[in-house]
């Protein structure tokens, strides 16, 4: 039988979170850290995720980077990490004998770094061409314009992989710096599932916790406030023109988020959704397009993404906020919300069948909800929403006097214009 997720707060802030799972074979441990890229200064931008590259440089345990990968491999599971807007990961998943030495592992990277002067400048050459790979790849480049029309002028406008001359200048000093009043106990949270006693999971992170310095946790930034937008940028290299356009979304705490979840869906969330049928189906003006939410602590976007040829964007777009203009009119038909809820409530229940997934629902809830919620109480939420709900949601939402769009091809043909928005 599934035992209860444990959620506890150590004396010094650290947040653990342990779910036992009898049926597994396998362990997942997550270190959190409540800093991404929205919360550096001005001078920081590309820090976070400057410092989740070079952490796997050297530790005191493993000081070079070739003892760090051999202790990697001799898990004989997986190690990786990432860096988003709201949060940095270190996170693991291997067999149960494995995971001491998993934890001892991770507890290394986010407590006992090095940041050796020679293989911080090695991993800043690689830094810098995922930047160039990333402004290489058309999707990536014009979901990066969007964030940074979007919310301009606030940190979640800042790419997260940084700016290429701030990073170029990144050494041991901001690495040391930036670690030093980032990663602490009260902005770490520890996330572990599957095959785990909880007893003895804690003895393991005693030590680590033991290193972590002391402080009170950072005090929230100011709101980001979304900005109506429209940005055409050339790009002579592309066959297709690349799209990203957006609305204002609540957080991830709002007391809407699975009426606007199911909205999105219904909209752009699958091969019967509104805008599949309408832009590809029905008018072959694209290949691929959809919808999707990116909410964060305090707002987010309903954003629509597409390609297709430059000389039929123009149309797209129309075609797109029509569609948005149809839904914001009428709402959503019984069968298209009974189709959204059936596909919310399978993925839910597929993010419990292991280990990682778990794990990572874990720190999700704890972190962006601030409370762990069971299946059931998700699952209900999702069936509680009603016709109105979405109706009222979308109203409120998909306002063309707040949309926001960047738009990266050639010029010819597929230049937007502010009344291209208005259906």
């Amino acid at each position: 039988m599934q035992r209860s997720p444990l959620r506890t707060l150590t004396p010094t802030g650290t947040e653990i979170l342990i779910e036992p799972l009898p049926h597994v074979r396998s362990c997942s441990v997550g270190f959190w850290v409540r800093r991404g890229s929205r919360h550096e200064g001005p001078a920081e931008e590309g820090l976070a995720h400057f410092l989740e590259h070079t952490v796997f440089k050297g530790t005191a345990a493993y000081p070079t980077p070739d003892e760090l990968a051999a202790a990697t491999d001799r898990l004989g599971g997986h190690v990786d990490a990432f860096t988003g807007k709201e949060v940095a990961c270190f996170y693991g998943k291997v067999l149960a004998d494995q995971l001491p030495e998993l934890v001892h592992l991770l507890g290394e990277l986010v407590t006992s770094p090095l940041l050796d002067t020679d293989e911080l400048a090695r991993e800043r050459g690689v830094i810098l061409e995922e930047i160039a790979q990333s402004e290489d790849q058309a999707d990536d480049w014009v979901s990066e314009l969007f964030y940074g029309g979007f919310w301009e002028g606030t940190p979640l406008a800042h790419p997260i992989l940084g700016l290429r001359d701030q990073v170029s200048g990144y050494g041991p000093l901001e690495a040391r710096a930036f670690f030093d009043h980032t990663y602490r106990a009260p902005n770490l949270v520890v996330a572990a599932a599957g095959a785990i006693e909880t007893g003895p999971f804690l003895e393991l992170l005693q030590p680590i916790l033991e290193r972590l310095p002391k402080g009170a946790a950072h005090a929230p930034g100011a709101p980001a406030r979304t900005r109506p937008f429209v940005l055409n940028v050339p790009r002579k290299d592309l066959q297709q023109a690349n799209l990203v356009m957006g609305f204002p979304a609540p957080g991830h705490r709002s007391a809407d988020r699975a009426a606007v979840h199911l909205l999105s869906h219904v909209l752009g969330g699958g091969m019967a959704s509104r805008l599949f049928m309408e832009l590809r189906e029905r008018r072959g003006l694209c290949y691929q397009v959809g919808s999707y939410l990116s909410p964060y602590a305090d707002t987010g976007a309903l954003q629509i993404s597409a390609s297709c040829a430059p000389a039929q964007l123009r149309e797209l777009v129309q075609r797109t906020m029509a569609e948005c203009a149809r839904i914001r009119a009428k709402g959503v038909e019984a069968d298209e919300l009974e189709r959204a809820k059936l596909q919310a409530r399978t993925g839910l229940v597929f993010s419990q069948e292991s280990s990682s997934s778990r794990m990572f629902s874990l720190a999700h809830q704890a972190i962006h909800f601030g409370e762990l919620r069971s299946l059931d109480q998700q699952m209900a939420e999702i069936e509680a929403v009603t016709p109105g709900d979405v109706l009222r949601v979308a109203q409120d939402l998909l306002d063309p006097a707040q949309v926001g769009l960047s738009a990266l091809g050639t010029r010819r043909g597929c230049d937007i214009r502010p009344q291209d928005l208005v259906a």
